[in-house]
């Protein structure tokens, strides 16, 4: 029974290879007032993703980026915080991707999964925290993380979601200092 516990634990793992978000170019400015971000992300979903996105189930994914001083405390809450979401479904009768960028509203269509891909990816001119909240001289931590939402899935799926690894798809985490 031990054995057949082992097999299947590592099977799921299996299926879970392959599967990532990695970060291609993060450039980070300062614009109109404002600290913003641009971000070209990777995306490879896993099997069990990709078969509920061609079955009409959206996947959402959460990206939290943070600044905070680089001598702050653990224990202090972030400087500023941000968090971007979006959101991947397909449409089978239309036969088109579309991006949802859920705090903005705005909505992109794609003929392939591959161009959708493409756009889940791309952050231009993201606005994280005003400038002057920033003081000059001093050193500051940025993070940045994306990762997929189980939450917003479906109520049925939320269970499976929770146990399966194939559900599960996080960036490592991607720090750099920064003086403004």
């Amino acid at each position: 029974m031990r054995l057949l516990m082992l097999l299947f634990l590592g099977f799921l793992s299996l299926a879970a290879q392959g599967a990532s978000i990695s970060f291609k170019a993060v450039a980070i400015g300062e614009q109109d007032g404002w600290i913003v971000l641009d971000l070209v992300q990777h995306y490879v979903l896993s099997d069990t993703m990709l078969e509920a996105l061609e079955n009409g189930v959206p996947l959402t994914f959460a990206t939290e980026i943070v600044i905070d001083p680089e001598d702050a405390s653990f224990w202090r809450s972030a400087l500023g915080r941000r968090i971007v979401r979006r959101q991947l479904s397909f449409h089978p009768l239309a036969g088109e991707y579309e991006v949802l960028d859920l705090g903005a509203g705005t909505q992109r269509r794609f003929a392939t999964r591959d161009a959708a891909l493409l756009a889940l990816g791309d952050l231009k001119g993201e606005k994280i925290i005003r400038s002057s909240a920033l003081r000059k001289g001093r050193y500051y931590r940025v993070s940045i993380q994306t990762a997929n939402d189980i939450g917003e899935l479906p109520l049925p799926l939320r269970p499976k979601a929770y146990l399966f690894p194939g559900w599960h798809l996080s960036s490592k985490v991607y720090e750099w200092r920064l003086q403004p």
